[in-house]
């Protein structure tokens, strides 16, 4: 059986993190999994360092010691989340927002990306949040099974704006703690 160790990435992890989000993106181009993200916009370097120094970033470790699958919780939401009928109201900082989920190819349909957010919400229960929120492309269907799957509302679609995207409608998604 699979296993994943999920632990917080740190600066020693900065190259890895890197090519793995290099690698992710070139390996789900033009595929039916591609997530229309671009190298160095989204998420940008300056974003993964930012996130790995700070503790925000978590990976997953496959047992071939390469990083299968990763994401970012910090306290900063785009334009437009606060339009949402989020369930929960409270200060930014006690809420978690997901940012940057991905997996490489070579390890979907392992329930890696389910064990990832599942040992991700814990953590940010221990950390005291009250909820976590998200967003993704409405088409996105594959990740609103995960999401949904594991208990995140999914609040509709909302325009939220991105630098990189301008303003766009995405699906925004609770996780109450």
């Amino acid at each position: 059986m699979d296993t994943l160790t999920v632990r917080k990435a740190t600066k020693d992890d900065m190259d890895a993190v890197m090519d793995f989000y290099t690698n992710m993106i070139d390996e789900m181009q033009g595929t039916d999994f591609d997530i229309l993200w671009k190298h160095d916009e989204h998420p940008s370097h300056a974003f993964l360092r930012e996130s790995v120094e700070r503790g925000y970033l978590t990976i997953g470790i496959a047992d071939d010691g390469c990083i299968a699958c990763a994401l970012v919780i910090d306290h900063t939401r785009a334009p437009g989340y606060e339009q949402a009928p989020w369930r929960i109201k409270a200060p930014l900082e006690s809420i978690g927002i997901v940012h940057a989920v991905a997996t490489r190819p070579a390890y979907h349909g392992r329930g890696f990306a389910k064990q990832l957010l599942s040992e991700a919400i814990d953590a940010a229960r221990e950390e005291g949040m009250k909820s976590l929120q998200l967003d993704t492309f409405v088409e996105n269907v594959r990740s609103h099974g995960l999401y949904e799957g594991l208990g995140f509302v999914n609040h509709g679609a909302w325009p939220v704006f991105y630098d990189d995207l301008g303003t766009v409608d995405l699906d925004l998604f609770e996780y109450v703690l």
